[in-house]
């Protein structure tokens, strides 16, 4: 065999090799995929959470019938909730756990997993707290005082969170200021109003709960009417 006829004979060798790819390239169908949307992005323990899951073909047209499995960690216990798609979706409604904390939400389908929706679990309603005061090291300042501050499910409230804090008399309100939580917790010096009509007392609120100090006449002597 001549080199010109083996040249030939290899170039026609080529070129079905690469129909041959071409065509079974074509011939392999285009993979499924999933994909999860799960909202609102925070929410409160035993809160609704909407998850909604996508199943589209490769060419992005939707499928229809395919058994699709959400799974989430809910208070550390594995759940799994079924269902089929229907014109590409399935949605369930899911209730938050009572853990402070994240949710991660997945979706399977036979060897399909799809991406990971997160939603944040955050504090509720503060339970009703005490409102503390003692004297400060400074003449005619108070230290307000909480325990640490939680909602019915012992999740600790967010250091981001302030509190409202009111001074007022017989007369009204004095005064009005706000603090800043830590480590779940106030610790705030304050001042006391130059005059006052006793009783002098303090309000707190923390978001809907509202709380007021004892008679604090006897630690703010210096600004009592009369004194």
């Amino acid at each position: 065999m001549t080199n010109r006829t083996k040249a030939t004979v290899y170039l026609l060798s080529l070129i079905m090799s690469v129909g041959f790819s071409d065509a079974t390239a074509q011939a392999q169908p285009a993979a499924n995929s999933l994909h999860v949307y799960a909202g609102p992005q925070t929410a409160l323990p035993e809160g609704n959470i909407s998850v909604t899951i996508e199943m589209t073909d490769g060419h992005g047209r939707s499928v229809h019938g395919e058994t699709i499995q959400l799974t989430y960690i809910s208070d550390g216990v594995p759940m799994t909730i079924s269902g089929k798609v229907s014109n590409g979706l399935v949605s369930f409604d899911v209730n938050a756990q009572r853990r402070a904390g994240e949710m991660i939400f997945k979706a399977l389908s036979s060897d399909l997993v799809s991406n990971n929706a997160p939603v944040l679990i955050v504090a509720a309603q503060p339970k009703t707290f005490k409102l503390k005061v003692r004297p400060a090291r400074n003449p005619n300042f108070v230290e307000l005082m909480t325990e640490t501050l939680s909602d019915a499910f012992g999740n600790p409230i967010s250091d981001q969170t302030l509190v409202s804090l009111s001074w007022f008399d017989s007369s009204g309100v004095k005064r009005s200021e706000a603090a800043q939580l830590s480590n779940s917790s106030m610790s705030y010096m304050s001042i006391c109003p130059r005059v006052y009509i006793a009783p002098l007392k303090v309000r707190a609120v923390l978001k809907n709960v509202e709380v007021f100090s004892s008679d604090l006449s006897a630690l703010c002597e210096l600004g009592k009417a009369g004194a």
